[in-house]
This record gives structure tokens, sequence and C-alpha cells, in this order.
């Protein structure tokens, strides 16, 4: 007998190794999305606009008088914008009045009022030129306003003492004269040096120009006492100072007013009471 032959073995075919661990997940594949257009700002910057002008071309720009009149404290823009264009000047002027009547008052006492009456004079006319240039939006120095001032100081000399005895005149006459006639003369010394009339001449168009504008006059007084009733306290001191040197200009402001409503005539009228 033949033994017995057992056919040969096969070996199942390797199957890897196991991977160690948890399977991973099975993720899809993503589709390629269109790109995403960006989104304009939130809080986009402001356009940048051109500086504002400085504070000297608003008042450059501002009229040199208002059109109608609107009350002694509304004009205190227009005075302001006067007084600051000629401000040295005008504080030049108010010293040498200051000094020069105090250091003669002091030492010459018999004649004191009289010779400060007489630089006074001086110091008026100069002023009263710087204020009038400021209201025009003009610039003068002190030298030029001085020079200027020099060949009006005798007329301004007169028309003061003239000025001064009409008033003391009035108000020995039962006070109540001395209202009407104060305000009435108020625009003598611009009417002197501005228009170049003579002593009587700018007293006359003085009572001609104010003539039913009185009342505008002592708006004026009026307000002027109430920025100095700010003195009655420490603290409003610098504030009153301020304030009336800014406000100095307002009856410069009131004859180009009433000179624009009104020209001085070529012949004046009689000086009449009456306001």
């Amino acid at each position: 007998m033949e033994p017995e032959t057992t056919p040969p073995q096969t070996q199942p075919p390797a199957t890897p190794p196991a991977a160690s661990g948890p399977a991973a997940p099975f993720t899809p594949p993503v589709a390629p999305q269109p790109p995403v257009p960006p989104l304009p700002p939130t809080n986009p910057e402001p356009a940048v606009s051109s500086p504002e002008p400085p504070a000297a071309a608003s008042a450059e720009s501002l009229p040199s008088t208002p059109e109608s009149w609107p009350g002694a404290f509304s004009i205190y823009k227009y005075a302001k914008a006067a007084t600051q264009i000629n401000v040295g000047t005008l504080i030049l002027f108010w010293l040498i009045s200051f000094v020069l009547g105090t250091v003669v008052g002091l030492k010459y006492k018999a004649v004191g009022d009289g010779l400060s009456l007489v630089l006074g004079s001086l110091a008026t006319a100069g002023y009263t030129l710087a204020y009038v240039a400021g209201v025009r939006r003009q610039k003068l120095s002190f030298g030029p306003a001085l020079k200027a001032a020099l060949p009006l100081w005798p007329k301004m000399i007169v028309l003061n003492i003239l000025v001064s005895l009409s008033l003391g005149l009035s108000f020995l006459l039962l006070v109540i004269p001395f209202f009407f006639v104060w305000p009435r003369l108020m625009l003598a010394p611009y009417l002197l040096v501005d228009q170049k009339l003579g002593i009587l001449e700018a007293y006359k168009a003085s009572w001609h120009q104010t003539k039913g504008h009185a009342s505008k006059v002592w708006g004026i007084i009026g307000a002027t006492t109430a920025m100095g009733l700010l003195v009655l306290t420490i603290i409003g001191i610098p504030f009153a100072i301020y304030f009336l040197i800014m406000y100095s200009s307002a009856i410069a402001v009131l004859y180009e007013y009433l000179l624009k409503a009104t020209p001085v005539p070529a012949e004046m009228p009689p000086a009449t009471p009456g306001v």
C-alpha cells in the first residue's frame, strides 16, 4: 500500500496589522467656495475738511457798524473788533493821559486841573483818531497817530473847554439839563478830528448828529457802568478791565453808524436845546 499523501496547506493572505488607537473619523471633501468681497468699514473716517479760519479773519469780516442799531450790549462785538486793531496805540495814549495828568496834578496843585486839560487834550485827539481808524478796520500805530494829533491839539483844547463849560452850566441849571446836553456833545471830538471841522462846527455837528439818538448814548454809558461794576468783586477786576477796554470803541461805532445814516451837512444849524 502506498502511504497517504496530504495536500499542501495554503497560507491565508496576510492582513496588515491593525493600527493602534481609535480610527480617524471620515471627513468628506469640501467644495471650494467663491471669494468673499471685503466689507465696507463700519466707521469710515470723516473727510478731512479745511481748517477753520482764525478769529482775526472773522473779526475782519464783521461790518464796521450794524445795519440797524441792536442795543448797547449787542454792539460789544463791533466795539471789540475795532478796539483790537489799535489796542496798543490806545493803551499808550491812555497811559500818557493818566501819567501826565497825575504827575502834573500832584506837582502843580494850583494849576493842575488846567494843565491836565491841556495835556489830556493831546491824548484825546490821539485816541479818537485811533478809535475812528479801528472802526474802519485801519491800522494806526502810535507814531502816525501822535503826528496827526499834534495839529489838532490846540483845537481840541478849546473844544474841551467849551464842552466842559456847557456841561457845567447845564449842571448848575437844576441838574436836569445836564442829562440832555451831555449825550448831545459826545461826538464833538470825533467830528473835529475826522471831519476836520472847526471848533464851533464840531460842537454844532455833534448836536445835529445826535438829535433823536441821545438814548443810544445813554445806553452805551449804562453798559459801560454795568461792566465797571464788576470791580466790586476781587475776581471780577480782570474781567472788568478787559470788557471796558474792548468796549471803549462803542462811541466810535455809534459815530460811524450815525455818520452813515445822516451825513454831516455843509452848513451846521444852530445848536438849540431839545433831544
